[in-house]
């Protein structure tokens, strides 16, 4: 029925040589339909726009099920949705074979089913920049005592260096009650003594429990540091990138955590526009120098954007008060471009608790890079593509995702979610979804357990 519709073969096969979901693809080549089906069904509620352009073409094609022009032409609509540049083609050749009626229903189907489906990178990265889901750290208690993590004595000898992201909870005497590293690399070498360290940590007392995200650098000498970039870089580029590029989702993760390690001085926000099949190189990495700008300072941090005039043409406040608008002329920046302003830590890189500036604020600029050159981009592709540890490290920055993983009762989710309720002193409902995350699997420490009591 209806074969004249299917699309030309380059738009139907472009996925599968480039990427896949890739056990998916695997099972489309090997012509075992339903296997491919199943897979691209199980990823589908996670956004993923590969799944999404595939499921629209098999159903259309009838592998793997009936052919079912309706149906093709829903996915192709969440593909499209979700940004997959084919799925127009598949729209506009199916337009015309469904009535206004079906076309209707559709989109009443697709809204219930995106209810409870991940939302779009896109979105999420909007969402983000809404001042609902922003902190104001002005409000956090401050650290007064912090002790320093001990460089673990095989990864120094081997000449290991890396980083642990840690998330923890502070009681309202400003002890470290609870400490969890969130991701870590190489994954397991510093997330003990990390840990470890941060328990030990104080803060001011505060009325209110609080949860903080630090993330630990495991640096040696200057000229060590440099020897570890390019090992890493090469890994990046001859093992991780391929493997990445033809959709295996552990080497996603692993694009990521090494892009995380390599450019950890850029913090400009990920531009989807820009796209590119080079691989980058060590000095794509090199960052401009922050510099104190002399003005009153402010509590708050964001990135902008400022056209040749001095004109704020875009601002995305990252956290606290900002005292600027788009409009302004911001007369402390010298040229056009994208910077992050943030206060300045009199302290930085000490080991001593912070102490900011009340003259003077941070500014750097950001050199906008491609997507694929950026660790937030593959962290995506990785959740997207159905790997847990990504997904946990998004839900730590994205409600769609955290959302998500509680649905699937996964115990680190649940458990946090718990710890949430309880700073916000939601006590009886803090309780019963951390007896759900126990029972899942969650590991709380017996100083975690009292507080639930």
């Amino acid at each position: 029925m209806l074969k004249q519709l299917l699309v030309s073969s380059a738009l139907l096969t472009s996925f599968f040589t480039q990427a896949d979901v890739y056990l998916a693809g695997h099972y489309y080549h090997q012509e075992n339909y339903q296997q491919a089906k199943a897979e691209f069904e199980r990823l589908l509620p996670l956004g993923n726009e590969l799944a999404a352009f595939n499921l629209a073409v098999m159903a259309m094609k009838g592998q793997g099920m009936e052919q079912d022009l309706p149906l093709a032409y829903r996915y192709f609509l969440i593909a499209a949705g979700l940004g997959h540049s084919g799925a127009a083609t598949g729209l506009n050749t199916l337009d015309a074979h469904l009535t206004a009626a079906q076309k209707q229903q559709i989109q009443q189907q697709l809204a219930l089913q995106e209810k409870q489906w991940v939302p779009s990178y896109a979105t999420m990265l909007e969402q983000r920049k809404s001042a609902s889901v922003l902190v104001d750290h002005s409000t956090l208690p401050e650290v007064i005592e912090r002790v320093e993590p001990k460089y673990p004595v095989t990864a120094a000898r081997k000449g290991t260096q890396g980083f642990a992201s840690v998330r923890f909870l502070i009681d309202e005497q400003g002890e470290v009650v609870y400490a969890q590293t969130q991701h870590s690399f190489p994954a397991g070498v510093f997330d003990e003594v990390s840990e470890q360290a941060i328990r030990q940590w104080r803060y001011q007392p505060s009325p209110d429990k609080s949860i903080r995200r630090i993330t630990l650098d495991f640096k040696l000498a200057v000229g060590g540091q440099a020897q570890w970039r390019k090992i890493l870089m090469h890994s990046l580029v001859n093992d991780s990138w391929p493997a990445a590029k033809a959709g295996v989702a552990h080497s996603q993760y692993s694009n990521a955590i090494l892009l995380n390690y390599l450019d950890q001085a850029a913090i400009g926000s990920v531009d989807l526009t820009q796209s590119t099949e080079e691989l980058p190189k060590l000095s794509d990495f090199k960052s401009e120098k922050a510099k104190a700008v002399k003005m009153p300072a402010f509590n708050g941090s964001a990135m902008l954007t400022v056209a040749p005039d001095k004109k704020l043409k875009k601002l995305a406040i990252l956290s606290g008060e900002v005292p600027f608008a788009e409009g302004d002329t911001l007369s402390f920046i010298n040229k056009a471009g994208d910077y992050k302003i943030a206060p300045w830590d009199l302290n930085y890189n000490t080991g001593k608790a912070p102490l900011y500036a009340k003259d003077k604020m941070y500014l750097r600029q950001i050199h906008q890079r491609p997507k694929e050159w950026t660790d937030e981009y593959w962290l995506d592709q990785a959740a997207r593509n159905g790997l847990l540890e990504a997904q946990r490290a998004r839900a730590q920055f994205d409600q769609g995702w955290a959302h998500y993983l509680q649905r699937q009762n996964d115990p680190v989710a649940l458990g946090w979610q718990a710890i949430q309720l309880l700073t916000e002193d939601k006590t009886d409902e803090a309780k019963a979804v951390f007896s759900q995350a126990k029972t899942a699997g969650f590991e709380a420490t017996a100083e975690l357990e009292i507080l639930f009591q």
